[in-house]
Formats: C-alpha cells, structure tokens, sequence
C-alpha cells in the first residue's frame, strides 16, 4: 500500500513522497518515474544516470498556446534556457527554433507587403502627378491661356492650384473659360483619384460645376 509522506529537500523545498507507489509519474523528460525521483532528485535514466537533477519548469514538449503567447524576448530567453539542456530536451528546444523561424518568416513577408504598398503607393502619386500637369497643359491650349478671373490674378493664384484644391477656390478665382472647361472633364482632385469607390461616386455625381 502506498504511504504519503512529506520530505524537505537540501534546498529546503518540501516535497510530497510516496512510498511503496508505483511508477506513474513523468519527470521533466517525459519519464515514468517513482514520485521520488521526479522532483529535486537526480535523473536515474541513461539521459542524466545519476549525475543531475533535471532542470525545474522546463518541460520537454511546450504547449502551441503557449509558444503563441510569447513575445520575441521572451522566446529568446527560452531559448537560452533551453539551448543548455538541448540534449536532453531536444524536442522544447526545437520547437522554440520553429516558433522564432515563423516569426522571421512572417516577419519579412510583412515587410515585404509593406514595400510593395509602399511602391503602389509612389506609383500612383506619380501618376496622378501627371494627370493634373496633362490637364493643366488641355486646359490652357482650351481657354488660350485664360484661367483666372480678376480677383484670383490680383492674388497671384497658381492656376495648377484649382485643379486640386477646394472647389471653393475655383469658384472664388477660376475665369468662365476655366469654369466651362471643368463642367465639361471635370477637376483631378485627390479626392476622385485616390478616393474610394462611395466617394469617388459622390464626387461624380455632386462636384461638377454649372456652366
């Protein structure tokens, strides 16, 4: 019959010892061992034979929850602490090398994305860049150079500006010539080239200026 007892180990530790028991308790290692052995006291299997205690909380196999959960610091550190007993815990050890390879991988895909944005992104603002100098130079052959009225030459406007700007500006200094031009093809605004599709559509629908 097993007998539970308590027991203090060098350290001071106390432990839960039962003797007589069977062995259905795993150490570190994964090990079927007496209870007496699976906490504080040397490893008796051919792994360690006697010559060391196994390492407290550092179970063989970590769980994928976990893993996840771990900052990149905090798998770094574990993997430290591992990398001393790869030997013996060559499947914990492992599975940190997998979990902070993903992240590297996943890493760099992310930062590949992001250049790939980034370069969507300088693609387009040229091209609009573009479009506004093509319509500027259409406007101008259009209105045989007449693009602002009284007021917005007294105000030194640039006219490049009221093919972007608030259509308040276009109203307060574009010249009828202009005005007529912008009723017929409209303004390059950012707003109707980098909009999205519910105010690119409004933009259509309610910015066109009256002849």
């Amino acid at each position: 019959m097993a007998v539970q007892q308590t027991e203090r180990t060098a350290s001071g530790r106390k432990i839960r010892v039962v003797r007589g028991g069977h062995y259905n308790v795993r150490d570190q290692l994964g090990h079927y061992v007496a209870p007496v052995s699976a906490e504080d006291h040397p490893c008796p299997h051919a792994c360690c034979r006697n010559k060391r205690v196994h390492p407290a909380n550092l179970p063989v196999r970590l769980d994928r929850q976990y893993l996840r959960g771990l900052s990149d610091a905090e798998l770094e550190r574990e993997l430290d602490q591992y990398a001393n007993y790869a030997d013996t815990h060559e499947e914990g050890f492992l599975q940190i090398i997998a979990a902070l390879t993903r992240r590297e991988e996943s890493g760099k895909k992310a930062e590949a994305r992001k250049e790939r944005a980034r370069y969507r992104r300088e693609t387009r603002e040229s091209e609009y860049r573009d479009e506004v100098y093509r319509q500027w130079l259409e406007a101008e052959s259009a209105t045989n150079g007449y693009m602002l009225n009284k007021a917005g030459k007294r105000a030194g406007i640039d006219e490049r500006s009221l093919f972007t700007g608030p259509e308040s500006r276009v109203i307060k200094y574009a010249s009828p010539e202009l005005r007529d031009w912008f009723a017929v093809h409209g303004r390059p605004t950012r707003v109707s080239w980098f909009g999205n599709a519910t105010q690119r559509r409004a933009y259509h629908a309610g910015t066109r200026l009256a002849r």
